[in-house]
């Protein structure tokens, strides 16, 4: 897709057009600068109720010899990036699908945002609202296309090299996040751990960050029964991927450290799954690919940072080796870990990479990201993933960075009182709570092995990962949810927590 910026109005051309209405009954301020005949129409549709401006509504009419796309961002006072966000992408999908492959548009006016920040969200909108993974497809839909160029409208001049370089973030923003989609939706027996690792390593070769891969004798080595444990019932090797990114001006600064869970499949072991949907499991390396993801845009972007990147992956299977309910292993850091439910395997693996992260890197704070718990998906749905952690100001850096992506995130308490429910009566803890609170006291185990000095987030992201239907700027299947709030965390770093 090529973005084309230009100065200029909508009176030329004849190319479609996909201009925003907002709620309210009335033409928003923005349409003064609309074609008399555009602005008639857009009239005309707002008194006869045939649209309303709700946010991600649309509606296809010709008007003077070109066809107008409509798409509602809601109400203009209220309007947003993530609002920018969502209507390019559904705006974008409804042209696909009237049968063109370019259209011209304008960008909108956001309250306290730069007209940098609005290209940017429009740019990752577009790309990342007509995404589609059609990879194993024998005969690709007939109705397939793909836009080849938008044309974005600048009416000030002055703004046409803060568009490019707003437009050009997005891209890089939005391709990493596009990667980390086609990860996640893979089948499992086309991403394997071994097969992640060299994801890993290709992405490494090509945005110029190093990328290293422990394999199980090395993680034996390293004392990490507990990646090792939930390893064992499947015949694919588990793969520890540490990755590293030093931008410009970093050198000698503490790291940022991102942490992911790896699950590449998750029957849930001995604990076995339902099998109804148990297909989608294969998402269960969301975590992981987020930070694949990020690290990727956050190379491309040259930002000024210090970043590790620590992935734990395996499959979870129930072979004739595999782990039981009952036994115990030894994490890392030393901690011993009684097995209770081998479907709680999320929080084993990221036990381990926490101790290995506190062991090697003096970090300025980590944060780790995991489809961990059905909990989550049930107490915040699919609009938000859950936040806990171990100090205030990293929290609030962490929820800002999700608000300014449009990643939202919510905080949940981890107060002492959730870690009684992990205490183990034959080890030091134990992998399941009491049944309550299930998001909360997965956290208050993952503590136990974060530690209290580092500041540290956990990102529970089970609901937030899968999209059930197209929604604005997501398509049905994986969101890569976290890419664009780790990179947007990583770009408003300075070192401080």
């Amino acid at each position: 897709m090529i973005f084309k910026v230009i100065s200029g109005g909508l009176n030329s051309g004849k190319e479609a057009l996909l201009l925003g209405l907002s709620e309210g009954g009335k033409l928003p301020a923005w349409a003064a600068a609309w074609p008399a005949p555009i602005r008639s129409a857009a009239e005309d549709l707002l008194k006869t109720k045939r649209v309303s401006g709700k946010l991600n509504e649309t509606f296809l009419l010709p008007v003077a010899g070109r066809w107008i796309v409509f798409v509602g961002v809601g109400k203009a006072a209220e309007l947003t990036l993530d609002k920018v966000r969502q209507a390019s992408g559904t705006g974008a999908r409804r042209i696909l699908s009237a049968g063109f492959d370019r259209f011209t548009r304008g960008l909108l006016p956001v309250p306290n945002a730069s007209v940098k920040q609005v290209a940017q969200a429009a740019a990752e909108g577009t790309l990342l609202g007509t995404y589609s993974f059609t990879q194993w497809k024998s005969v690709k839909p007939a109705d397939k296309k793909e836009l080849k160029i938008v044309t974005v409208l600048v009416g000030n001049g002055k703004d046409l090299s803060a568009v490019r370089k707003g437009i050009e973030a997005g891209r890089q923003v939005a391709d990493s996040a596009l990667w980390t989609r086609d990860m996640v939706n893979q089948p499992a027996n086309k991403l394997t751990p071994t097969m992640l690792a060299n994801e890993a390593k290709s992405a490494a070769r090509k945005f110029r960050f190093s990328c290293r891969v422990l394999d199980m004798k090395a993680q034996k080595k390293l004392g990490m029964e507990a990646l090792l444990g939930v390893a064992r019932g499947s015949r694919e090797p588990s793969k520890f991927i540490v990755l590293e990114y030093k931008g410009p001006g970093s050198a000698g600064k503490k790291p940022l450290i991102w942490l992911g869970k790896g699950i590449t499949f998750d029957s849930g072991g001995i604990s076995i799954k339902p099998s109804e949907k148990m297909e989608l499991m294969k998402y269960d390396m969301a975590g992981a690919a987020a930070v694949l993801g990020a690290m990727r845009a956050t190379a491309a972007l040259k930002l000024p940072v210090h970043v590790v990147g620590l992935i734990a992956s395996t499959e979870n299977l129930p072979g004739g080796s595999a782990q039981k309910p009952g036994d115990v292993v030894r994490a890392m850091g030393g901690k011993t870990i009684e097995v209770i439910n081998t479907d709680a395997e999320g929080r084993l693996v990221l036990a381990d990479a926490l101790g290995y992260a506190r062991k090697y890197y003096k970090p300025a704070a980590m944060v780790d990201l995991a489809t961990l718990t059905g909990a989550c998906v049930v107490a915040l749905g699919q609009h938000c993933g859950g936040l806990m952690g171990t100090n205030a100001s990293w929290n609030k850096q962490v929820e800002k960075a999700g608000q300014q992506s449009g990643e939202r995130v919510w905080e949940l308490p981890l107060w002492d009182e959730y870690t009684e429910a992990v205490r183990s009566d034959v080890a030091d803890v134990k992998n399941v709570g009491d049944g309550k609170a299930g998001t909360i006291t997965a956290a208050s185990f993952l503590r136990e092995f974060a530690g209290e000095e580092i500041p540290w987030v956990h990102l529970d992201i089970a609901g937030v990962a899968w999209a059930d239907g197209d929604r604005g700027h997501l398509r049905k299947g994986a969101t890569a949810f976290g890419v664009r709030l780790l990179v947007d965390l990583a770009a408003g770093w300075n070192g401080k927590v």
